[in-house]
């Protein structure tokens, strides 16, 4: 049997090291006990988090993470800029946006989950435009004219779809109507003809198709127009960081650790790391065989494009730009990838494991 690369790595990596091993690099790091306050998104699976916390790679790196669950990654951005919490799941959107408004108070550090269509056409993305069969709506264009459902008004698909609207030639303000639906009722929302598409999460698709026949026009790739979008990355407090470099870098640590274990165990289908997210979700074996077969089944895939947990800054450049011709940011206010983005403590972490890193990946 063939092992990939990818494979390969991963499995020398977990060899040499084990959960309870320690790397040479981390002499040079300050490993004393510490505790970091991360902000999580309630009632969404973030595997690598889970992951490191449950095969022990926070404890090895003498961390403790107090997870503190806010209602989305807006509120986490702005309990970040005020210092509530020292690191949390943000989106490079709204930390363009929080930028832009108070001035540099977070910095992003890592993507954390990625949205991507692989080269064999497998859909492992973060939304999903799905309108019913048969009404004509083929291509993004043909929402001119129509509601769509989308979570929340503030939610980075509202700036993602009105960009791309600019760039198709239409008004966002006058030639779609945007109404907010929860995630989990957009099925139902769009089945009885209250709207005309929804911007679904791979949850609500999959519901959608349970119940009658319905088409995706889009993803959100499709929206941001890349090779691979991320739904969620992480940011740091700019305080916390300044205080506290080391810890970041050995936050980061755990999750490479947790998801170098996490591809080679997706690759030979290990139950151990299905069973582990499962059991932290709850989620039933149906729920959890979808999970893996949609949102979760990238892993390991995304490193064909990025350098694993990267924010490269093609993305980060494109959103930006989203950001102005969505008219959230203005376009007098000067953003770039390196106010946003700090590639440091992921290339030490990386380095400090003996992972490789790919500069044409940047």
């Amino acid at each position: 049997m063939l092992i990939s690369r990818r494979t390969a790595l991963a499995t020398a990596l977990l060899m040499s090291t084990g959960v309870g091993a320690s790397f040479a690099q981390t002499k040079s790091l300050d490993m004393s006990p510490a505790k970091i306050r991360f902000g999580y998104v309630t009632g969404v699976a973030f595997p690598t988090i889970i992951v490191a916390e449950k095969k022990g790679f926070f404890a090895k790196e003498n961390l403790t993470v107090e997870n503190v669950f806010l209602a989305g990654t807006g509120p986490i951005i702005e309990a970040l800029s005020a210092g509530n919490l020292d690191m949390g799941n943000s989106t490079p959107l709204l930390a363009i946006a929080a930028t832009a408004k108070g001035g540099q108070k977070t910095t992003l550090v890592t993507a954390h989950e990625y949205s991507l269509t692989d080269k064999q056409g497998n859909q492992f993305e973060g939304a999903y435009i799905t309108v019913r069969s048969g009404e004509g709506m083929k291509e993004l264009k043909d929402l001119k004219g129509k509601k769509v459902a989308i979570n929340d008004i503030g939610s980075s698909y509202v700036y993602f779809l009105r960009a791309k609207m600019v760039e198709m030639g239409m008004d966002p303000d006058k030639d779609v109507t945007i109404i907010p639906v929860p995630f989990n009722q957009m099925a139902g929302a769009l089945l009885q003809k209250q709207v005309d598409a929804i911007v679904a999460s791979a949850d609500g698709l999959l519901q959608a198709r349970e119940r009658a026949s319905v088409d995706v026009i889009g993803t959100q790739t499709n929206l941001e127009g890349l090779d691979i979008s991320v739904t969620s990355s992480i940011s740091v407090n700019n305080d916390f960081y300044k205080k506290n470099p080391d810890v970041v870098q050995r936050f980061i640590r755990a999750e490479l650790q947790a998801r170098t274990w996490m591809d080679a165990a997706l690759a030979r289908k290990d139950p151990e790391l299905f069973d582990i997210v499962a059991a932290a979700m709850k989620y039933t074996p149906e729920r959890s065989k979808a999970f893996w077969e949609t949102r979760g089944g990238y892993y390991g895939k995304d490193t064909e494009l990025v350098n694993l947990m990267d924010l490269p800054r093609r993305l980060i450049n494109r959103q930006i730009e989203v950001a102005r011709k969505s008219g959230l940011v203005k376009a007098d206010i000067p953003l770039n990838y390196d106010m946003l983005m700090d590639q440091k403590p992921l290339k030490d972490a990386t380095a400090s494991l003996g992972l490789k890193w790919d500069p044409a990946k940047d």
